[in-house]
């Protein structure tokens, strides 16, 4: 769900989402110093959501102009400091949007859009938006991303939509001026300390919470799901289109829920892929644990199969077992790495958490527990390159945090974290509390100003799920939440796979997914 820190998604047709700073994989996979290969494969009213929807139905109500295509500006760095590779036909164009929608006379803020045409206009059905997973990652681009993974019949049959969602890159950002050593990515997870204590974890959670307060101020408070949802309308009615068709990954998923409650009327067809619950990150964030324990055995298997070589375990439960061995032996003396790199147990949990969003990165599993268990560092793996930053950008930090904090009340207590931390370590034990552990939201300085907005069966029966059944990020059993939620709005195809992100070449991806986009027909059942 917020797997937030993630290698650049590769240009195939299987993709590893993200949901918060999933910084895992950056957070641990940086140790070694290597370049990664990429992998070769309280809702509102029906009243409430009627004026939402008359809101922004007219360009004559909102003022809105229409959008002025040109040059995109420059690309927005992904956390390892790479761009996503922009496709030339890409343009760009910018909006004005209320800062406040409360509050219309409190200032506006910019948005950038970009759009990359069909090359089919004579059968183009619409206008589809599509938003990569986060929060606080850019989506400028992701029209470009999309160009290797969807369907021909799709990409010639729709426009693709992107944007940077406000607070984010290009549209009116968000800073917290946050020190490098607080935004180093392993501390993207809140892995508490080896015993369980979770005193630096608060502490943490506090001055990142103060630093960005002082730094951005109250535009912070501004920064939410619910708010990019009316963004998204703005950016509907820039279009000058009655209704905009919708593609969202991992946290992505959570904007379409929101944008198909509040402005129902305005969606065409709507697509999740690795859906977050229908509470958002904070309740997408407290399944990590599940979605561990039920991803965990692909690892374990991949594993075991070379155990003549790793020596790691020949047998699921052996491997199991050595990951708590291996984890408690870098606890008490951390691997040396080079570059003051250091591999301790939580980063080696980090580490094991991300590789298991897609199972390309099994080889670097592989390679990280062999160096834990015999202390000697492998070779760097295939791909080349320099070495990756260690860091997460600040924009990204501060957007990410703004939108996980405004968008549901957390709790204040920290004997609340204390006691959540310690139940999931028991129940969950290979994420070892983490789970369960405080976020900045606990001493974050803004309140959520409206109640949360949940998915609702009022609506058209428009929403296609796509969901792994084994998915360590947006846990199954979040999914099967939102489709309740739903009701006879949306019915989900679920893939009896391990990882974060559809395939979409499967075959049983490809044709349903094809299928709904052309003629809208969702599959019988679910």
């Amino acid at each position: 769900m917020t797997s937030v820190h993630r290698p650049p998604r590769p240009r195939t047709t299987r993709r590893a989402g993200a949901l918060p700073a999933g910084g895992a994989l950056l957070a641990a996979t940086l140790l070694l110093g290597g370049a990664l290969a990429e992998p070769a494969t309280a809702a509102p009213t029906t009243a409430d959501r009627s004026s939402a929807d008359r809101s922004s139905a007219g360009l004559g109500r909102t003022g809105q102009a229409p959008l002025a295509w040109g040059a995109c500006p420059a690309p927005t760095p992904l956390a390892n400091g790479t761009d996503y590779p922009r496709d030339p036909r890409e343009q760009c164009a910018t909006l004005q949007v209320p800062r406040d929608y409360r509050h219309p006379g409190a200032g506006s803020i910019t948005l950038t859009v970009s759009r990359i045409r069909t090359a089919d206009p004579a059968h183009r059905l619409g206008d589809l938006v599509v938003v990569p997973g986060g929060p606080g990652g850019s989506g400028l681009d992701y029209p470009s991303q999309m160009l290797g993974i969807l369907p021909s019949a799709v990409m010639n049959s729709y426009d693709l939509i992107g944007f940077d969602e406000r607070g984010v890159g290009n549209s009116t950002p968000v800073h917290c001026g946050l020190s490098a050593a607080d935004r180093a990515a392993q501390l993207n997870y809140p892995y508490p300390a080896p015993d369980g204590d979770i005193s630096g974890n608060l502490a943490f959670a506090q001055r990142v919470a103060d630093t960005c307060a002082a730094t951005q101020g109250d535009y912070l408070g501004d920064i939410s799901t619910v708010n990019s949802a009316r963004d998204l309308d703005r950016i509907r009615t820039a279009l000058g289109v009655p209704k905009i068709s919708y593609l969202g990954t991992s946290y992505g998923t959570y904007l379409g829920q929101i944008y198909a409650t509040m402005f129902a009327s305005h969606t065409d067809k709507v697509v999740l892929d690795s859906t977050v619950a229908p509470g958002g990150v904070e309740q997408g964030v407290s399944l990590y644990g599940l979605g561990t324990e039920q991803s965990f055995p692909a690892l374990a298997a991949y594993l075991a199969q070379q155990d003549a070589t790793l020596h790691l375990g020949a047998t699921q439960a052996a491997v199991r077992a050595g990951y708590f061995r291996l984890a408690a032996k870098l606890d008490r003396a951390p691997l040396r790495l080079s570059e003051g790199r250091v591999l301790d147990g939580n980063a080696f949990r980090a580490l094991t958490f991300s590789v298991l969003t897609n199972g390309a990165y099994y080889p670097l599993a592989a390679r990280v527990w062999q160096a834990a268990d015999t202390g000697v560092l492998p070779p760097p793996g295939p791909g080349g390159g320099g070495t990756l930053p260690m860091v997460i950008p600040d924009n990204f930090v501060a957007a990410q945090d703004a939108v996980i904090c405004n968008d549901t009340p957390w709790p204040r207590d920290p004997g609340y974290y204390a006691a959540r931390t310690a139940a999931d370590r028991i129940r969950y034990p290979l994420s070892n509390g983490m789970p369960g552990n405080v976020w900045p939201c606990a001493s974050w300085h803004y309140q959520p100003t409206e109640p949360p907005v949940r998915a609702d069966p009022i609506g058209p029966r428009n929403i296609l799920m796509l969901q792994n059944h084994q998915d360590p990020d947006t846990a199954y059993a979040g999914a099967r939440q939102t489709l309740r939620a739903f009701g006879h709005r949306a019915t989900m195809v679920t893939l009896e796979a391990t990882g974060h992100g559809v395939n979409f070449a499967d075959p049983k991806v490809a044709d349903p997914f094809t299928a709904f986009l052309l003629s809208g027909r969702l599959p019988a059942g679910n």
